[in-house]
């Protein structure tokens, strides 16, 4: 939603503010006509002694101002109205670090704070207005609303702030935000649910898959997806202002990058995922639904194969004692076809195998950036494959990240085998699913690589 300024000219922005806003800002004229009113505001837009626009970072809710002198600045801004009492602060955060206040010279903020006056709330039903600088928010902004100690985040994208215009969050609930003390430790939650829009849109499609149908459900999936992708660019912010964990900086940089660079690929494998009808026809055996895979009723295992498991192929196999349920390692790519030649052996209905690079992705989902699992030393070598159960991938499996790569059957240009998942002595970075950067020799037999097996129908 969108608010145009109402008064009889078209205004230009000053040379300054033309020139002086940068990365994905706008400095596109304004039309208007009509007259302003004279709404509740917050701090005056000034100009300093050489007549360059002002925009303050800390605004107020008591400060009043008319609209048509926010126009003629060329500023515009997003309006608020929350029917809820008790809120006292909110913060405004452009998550690319674009500039939404401060000057054009040398003062550029990418934050607003917008407070209540001392010892009072907002207003619920009022309308309040942030003033910013003309600015492109497609990739997200971030609203942090308080009511007192608690505070919860909203995030909003594919919204543009244009000169004269102010903005209204498209999909703010209120009932939905959740409300935490400021000083709790931020959980990212591992697998969150569909919202209503996005499961009426699915079954829209599941019982019309047009084309049409399939790209309503693509561009919800995709504001959701945008909305993940603000939520860690506003982390990234936060860690690049303290200054104090370079290597945190550098692997939620890192995260971002993958996500903004492979969001067509992630969305069509989630939307494969998502419209996948099969059901896990054995809920009681290892053998887990591999939606979104192309090969004819996929399925992936529970857990990676054990040293139990690959004894009771190859005999001669020895291990630790107590070990029975770690992860064999020190197989080769070779040996673990083998082992998958044994398993075909046994069972003439199915077919078995190492799954590709994408078919581990898909059975695996995007790693949750605090995921708990055995990885950068966290233990002292290897884990049982359920040491760490509660964390799950996609499909439902469990240590898909840590504790031991993984092989697949996809090479890289150089003729080697891509491991995935990351192992005990990995960075958390090399872990996510996405991370293809590793890949081994098929005869290496390396004490930190082990494998998984896909199941097909025959």
């Amino acid at each position: 939603m969108k608010i145009k300024l109402g008064f009889k000219k078209t205004i230009w922005m000053s040379m300054t503010l033309m020139m002086g806003l940068f990365a994905a800002c706008s400095s596109d004229e304004l039309d208007v006509d009509g007259t302003a009113p004279t709404e509740e505001m917050p701090s005056t837009p000034a100009e300093d002694k050489d007549g360059e626009i002002e925009v303050p970072t800390e605004q107020s809710s008591s400060t009043v101002i008319s609209l048509e002198e926010v126009g003629k600045k060329g500023l515009g801004g997003i309006k608020l109205n929350f029917s809820m009492s008790g809120i006292t602060k909110i913060e405004l955060e452009s998550v690319d670090g674009y500039q939404i206040a401060g000057n054009l010279t040398d003062d550029k903020e990418s934050i607003i704070t917008f407070t209540a006056p001392e010892g009072e709330t907002l207003t619920p039903g009022k309308d309040y207005y942030i003033i910013t600088f003309p600015c492109d928010l497609y990739g997200g902004y971030r609203l942090s609303i308080y009511k007192g100690r608690d505070v919860a985040a909203y995030f909003g994208v594919h919204q543009t702030i244009q000169a004269g215009e102010f903005i209204s969050p498209v999909d703010l609930v209120e009932s939905e935000l959740e409300f935490a003390d400021i000083d709790a430790p931020f959980v990212e939650d591992e697998r969150p649910s569909l919202d209503a829009l996005t499961k009426n849109m699915l079954v829209a499609y599941q019982q019309n898959p047009t084309d049409e149908n399939k790209q309503e459900l693509m561009n919800q999936m995709g504001v959701k997806y945008d909305k993940v992708v603000a939520r860690k660019k506003a982390k990234l912010r936060q860690l690049e202002r303290e200054a104090k964990t370079p290597d945190l900086v550098a692997e939620m940089q890192a995260i971002v990058d993958e996500m903004v660079n492979n969001r067509d690929t992630r969305l069509e494998q989630q939307f494969w995922r998502l419209v996948d009808p099969r059901v896990d026809d054995n809920p009681n055996d290892q053998w887990l639904v591999l939606r979104g895979s192309s090969a004819k009723n996929a399925y992936v295992a529970y857990a990676p194969v054990t040293n139990k498991e690959y004894a009771a192929y190859n005999p001669s196999f020895t291990y630790p004692g107590g070990q029975d349920n770690y992860p064999v390692v020190n197989v080769s790519y070779e040996e673990s076809i083998a082992y998958c030649d044994w398993l075909n052996s046994k069972d003439a209905q199915h077919g078995y195998r190492l799954p590709t690079e994408e078919e581990w992705i898909l059975a695996a989902g995007h790693m949750p950036k605090d995921v708990k699992m055995n990885s950068n030393h966290v233990e002292r070598g290897l884990t049982a494959v359920d040491a760490y159960a509660e964390t799950t991938g996609a499909c439902g499996g469990i240590d898909f990240w840590g504790n031991s790569w993984e092989w697949t059957s996809t090479q890289n240009a150089a003729g080697q085998y891509i491991v995935k998942g990351g192992s005990w002595d990995s960075s958390r970075d090399a872990c996510r699913s996405e991370y293809s950067d590793d890949a081994r020799d098929a005869s290496g037999r390396y004490a930190n690589v082990g494998f998984r097996v896909v199941r097909v129908d025959c």
